[in-house]
């Protein structure tokens, strides 16, 4: 068994390295064609476009097998600038072995449109590489993905087997029913209610996310009516704290000493700190735009961001770090503790999920669908291996599957209706305590949060 240090309540992850199927604020790209190999050094054909280089988009591959080439693929995101001025892509990747020191540079070569891409080979030989590019726009501007260069660069481990699972075709309509339901609400402003934006022309917004107290009270991230609604245990009711939240979206997490993070996008991606009673104890400004998920880890809060596809740790002893701390902090993987990390990738045909710590890992599984994976919505650790939530969808309806991984394979599995007729965070819609699954739901009459006992957990 892996031993996991857990504190007052579960540490808990949700994913990086997912997918798909339009989901918001995740970005899904295809492996990129052959291109360089490492050990070549052609010159680099430039991609000529009518726009300048806004951003780099890149799916890491994150979990490769020994002896795989390795195709990574780079898609430029190019604006006018207007003054009719050329995007000349071109750029490198510099990539160094587990057991090497220094990095390697390797040309990037245009594959199509404005796509730069390179074939490494002999890379997974030992326990994986790391590597990090920079794309230039071909007028002295350029971007490094991630942007903590060699500092805090992408991480892909060699897995050298997987233990199998697989769902067969998912069955709709047949989902378990919640156990508990432990809030209810109706829309509102006032008490006992929560904030719902509707109306014609625009999006049905309601609560974003929401997380555990370590007294086991639910706390909701009523961001319509800019508050934090505490539902304390036992039915009491509920409390409100005022925070700053500037519209639309936004995440939330609360560490084991129940400092409060709340990821608000709508201000350039900012995280505000709040003491346990509710007092803002700081402000941390992202530089990655593309932050869609918040986590609370063993040493502060974290930030699941684009375009590097990382996790960058926000806070550190309850206090904001700045952007450029953020960056050089940067993880491939997230923390669980221990110096243990979870790593997932994702594909609309399989999802796969490894326990690592440093360049070792400890245990990996290939999680096979026959019906579409949307999204990983989450992965903790759970007894002697993982649980986890994934959305399966067709294009007539969606359900969640939960997954229990042991090291045999796929221990049990259950069906969870999705009940978001209010849209929330991405990723925000479950939470795992011990052995207690959590979810936020929504429907016309309001919101609720109901529980599933899940057993087994050590």
């Amino acid at each position: 068994m892996i031993a996991i240090p857990r504190p007052r309540r579960d540490l808990r992850w949700t994913v990086a390295g997912f997918v798909c199927g339009g989901l918001a604020g995740l970005t899904v790209l295809t492996s990129g064609v052959v291109a360089a190999a490492v050990d070549a050094w052609p010159a680099t054909r430039p991609v000529t476009t009518e726009r300048g280089l806004r951003d780099v988009l890149h799916t890491p591959p994150l979990l490769v097998a020994r002896g795989q080439r390795v195709n990574l693929r780079y898609d430029a995101v190019c604006q006018s600038d207007g003054l009719g001025k050329l995007c000349e892509l071109a750029g490198d990747v510099f990539v160094r072995g587990s057991r090497e020191f220094a990095f390697r540079r390797v040309p990037l070569v245009a594959s199509e449109g404005s796509t730069l891409s390179a074939t490494l080979n002999g890379v997974t030989a030992s326990g994986g590489f790391s590597y990090y590019a920079i794309i230039q726009d071909g007028s002295g501007s350029a971007i490094t993905v991630p942007a903590g260069g060699a500092t805090a660069p992408q991480r892909a481990w060699t897995v050298p087997a997987m233990t199998a699972a697989a769902l067969r075709v998912h069955t709709f309509g047949r989902a378990r029913r919640p156990d508990e339901r432990r809030v209810s609400t109706s829309w509102g402003a006032g008490a006992d209610t929560l904030g719902l934006i509707s109306g014609r022309g625009q999006a049905t917004i309601g609560p974003s996310a929401f997380d555990l107290d370590p007294d086991g009270s639910l706390t909701i991230l009523d961001q319509v009516n800019d508050r934090l609604a505490v539902y304390p245990v036992g039915g009491k009711p509920p409390r409100y704290l005022p925070i700053a939240f500037d519209g639309g979206e936004g995440d939330l997490a609360i560490g084991v000493d129940g400092t409060r993070y709340v990821l608000d996008q709508a201000s350039g991606s900012v995280v505000r700190t709040y003491t346990p009673a509710g007092a803002l104890a700081g402000t941390a400004r992202i530089d990655d735009h593309g932050a869609d998920m918040l986590r609370a880890g063993p040493g502060g809060a974290l930030v699941h961001a684009y375009p590097g596809d990382m996790w960058l740790p926000v806070s550190r002893a309850g206090l904001p770090l700045e952007p450029t701390a953020q960056v050089a902090a940067a993880r491939a993987g997230r923390s669980v503790g221990g110096g243990v990390e979870i790593v997932v990738h994702a594909d609309p045909t399989e999802a796969l999920f490894a326990l690592v710590r440093g360049d070792r890992v400890l245990r990996a599984w290939r999680l096979t669908s026959a019906t579409t994976i949307g999204e990983v919505q989450l992965v903790e650790p759970f007894d002697d291996g993982l649980l986890a939530v994934i959305r399966v969808w067709t294009e007539r309806q969606a359900e969640f599957v939960v997954v229990v991984l042991t090291p045999a394979g796929l221990s049990r599995s259950f069906s969870v209706e999705a009940v978001e007729w209010a849209e929330s965070a991405p990723l925000g819609r479950f939470r795992l305590n011990r052995e207690t699954l959590f979810q936020l739901r929504s429907a016309p009459s309001g919101a609720e949060i109901v529980s599933f006992d899940i057993g087994g957990a050590k």
